[in-house]
């Protein structure tokens, strides 16, 4: 009965482990295990977010207290140029407010080749803010012609990006053709000015590879040229991008996924707030049914839009939360409904749970209390078993004593009867021939008694000993060591040991050990009692040991 409960048990609980597991089941997410564990990796980081700040936010104010006490107005401009970079693709206020201290520097001092530099900055951060129409009136006012090579670098990135993000504020990813070409002659701009052994190079030839559709080609020169960058860095994470679309465009999924969250993991450790990765991940992951992921990508990604004020991100964005903001709703009330579902089981189950230990904890306790009421009748039986034992012991020994003596006694009875008949035959010859004067003589001798007794005595010690062998030194191992028995010749007990002899036979009536023994009571005692004061132990009844010492032994 208890093993098919306990079995039923187990059934139940069983099912109250896969309920749970079901309550906190994962999300099925179609991508391979690196990917899973790109996405396990990247919920660390964006977890460390604020970490990632804090240390952004020591390097700017480590800035800021050298531009404090720097009096050098070159090395001022620097520091303030160094803080931009700082802040351009991370608060798009800040930078600004940096930017115009460095424009009015430039023209204080009217140099310039600072000045260019400043309104390069000032266009990158109007442009990353959604600002297009300042952007290019900031490029607009900066005469080409007159710059220098590294100048034109910068002004030709400014250039291509702004219109990349007017494109992705009209139309996506896709260049529309009105902005190509302006994109196209901004690239080989840069590749044209750029020193010939600068590693960016590879990346504009990529881009000019990827417009031409030579894809391999493409790939090739962008892993070459994130290979020389350093993960965790805001160019590094660009560039991930970059080989996300590019693999997005060759259907490679996996690797355009794996790329994009590596993006966005530099993204978030170099506390880039201006970023589109963090965008198109949380998009990817609603179509892959990860919905709570995606909601909380997206709300990041918001939130980074809001911190840098990116105006034209936010717009993108906007795009996309209400979808993805609905199905998690709608996810979160499936999970609720399916969370109360289970509840219900779950209740009904440790109900019936519940139910099934009580049964089993009253069978528990009625199992016990048998256990217990057969242990004690199995005591009690063990001990009549000992009792028998004993008796049986006690009834053998009985037995062997009386038979022993049974047939000392029918030969003593026997050679009784023979003196006596032979007493009979004196006595009557003696009266027959009237010599009554002699009959009285032998009638008188009292000799004849004393040695009868005597004889008795003997034979009553041979027959003892002959039963218990062993008496006598296991009587005085009974006694302290100065007072033990040592036997006289010719004896074989004393009266001491004759009286103790008897108890042993089960005798312990002292008149009829007296009159046995032809004493008075009085005599009995006092050796009763002095035995008791001469034993090792005074505390015990000495008899009570007596009666067990030396087992029968019939030869």
């Amino acid at each position: 009965m208890l093993s098919i409960l306990s079995k039923q048990l187990q059934l139940i609980i069983r099912g109250l482990i896969v309920l749970l597991l079901m309550v906190a089941g994962l999300s099925d997410l179609h991508a391979n295990n690196s990917t899973k564990a790109l996405l396990e990796e990247l919920d660390h980081v964006l977890l460390n977010g604020l970490l990632y700040m804090e240390q952004k936010e020591h390097r700017i104010n480590r800035l800021k207290i050298q531009l404090e006490q720097e009096p050098s107005v070159e090395k001022i401009y620097d520091i303030t140029y160094r803080i931009i970079d700082e802040y351009k693709s991370y608060m798009s206020d800040s930078a600004l407010i940096y930017v115009n201290r460095n424009i009015r520097l430039a023209e204080e001092y009217n140099n310039m080749y600072w000045l260019t530099r400043a309104k390069l900055q000032y266009s990158f951060v109007l442009s990353s803010s959604g600002l297009f129409v300042e952007s290019e009136n900031v490029l607009n006012s900066i005469s080409v012609e007159e710059l220098k090579d590294e100048l034109l670098v910068d002004y030709y990135k400014c250039l291509e990006l702004l219109y990349i993000n007017i494109n992705i504020y009209q139309e996506g990813k896709q260049i529309l053709t009105n902005y190509r070409d302006v994109i196209r002659n901004s690239r080989d701009s840069i590749l044209h000015f750029l020193p010939e052994n600068a590693n960016e190079k590879l990346f504009y030839k990529f881009l000019i590879a990827d417009t031409d559709n030579r894809l391999d080609t493409a790939l090739v020169y962008l892993n070459a040229y994130l290979d020389t960058l350093h993960p965790g860095t805001h160019e590094h994470a660009r560039k991930s991008y970059s080989l996300s679309m590019l693999y997005e465009r060759m259907g490679n999924t996996e690797l355009q996924v794996q790329n994009l969250i590596l993006a966005v993991i530099s993204d978030v450790k170099d506390a880039v707030k201006e970023n589109r990765a963090l965008l198109d991940l949380s998009i990817w992951l609603y179509e892959q049914n990860d919905i709570d992921r995606a909601f909380r990508y997206i709300r990041y990604a918001l939130d980074d839009a809001n911190f840098y004020n990116a105006r034209f991100r936010y717009f993108e964005i906007s795009k996309a939360l209400p979808i993805i903001t609905t199905a998690y709703q709608q996810y979160s009330e499936q999970q609720s409904n399916r969370l109360k579902t289970m509840l219900y089981i779950i209740s009904f189950l440790s109900v019936g749970l519940l139910i099934m230990l009580s049964f089993l904890y009253k069978q528990m306790l009625a199992l016990r209390q048998a256990r217990k009421v057969l242990k004690e009748n199995n005591d009690t039986l063990a001990e009549a078993n000992e009792n028998l034992n004993q008796l049986n012991h006690d009834l053998s020994e009985a037995n062997l004593v009386k038979e022993e003596y049974l047939g000392y006694f029918l030969d003593l009875c026997s050679e009784y009867i023979g003196n006596l008949e032979e007493y009979r035959k004196i006595v009557s010859n003696k009266i027959a021939a009237k010599r009554f004067d002699e009959l009285l003589r032998t009638t008188n001798n009292s000799s004849g008694k004393a040695n009868e007794i005597k004889e008795l005595y003997a034979n009553f010690d041979k027959a003892f000993l002959n039963i218990y062998p062993g008496f006598v030194s296991s009587f005085n191992e009974l006694l302290k060591d100065e007072y033990r028995f040592e036997i006289r010749k010719g004896e074989l007990l004393n009266t001491e040991l004759r009286i103790f002899a008897l108890i042993r036979l089960g005798i312990t009536d002292s008149a009829k050990i007296a009159t046995f023994l032809r004493c008075s009571v009085q005599t009995v005692y006092n050796y009763r009692s002095k035995i008791k004061r001469i034993s090792k132990n005074e505390s015990i009844d000495i008899e009570e040991d007596i009666k067990k010492i030396c087992s029968p032994h019939i030869a």
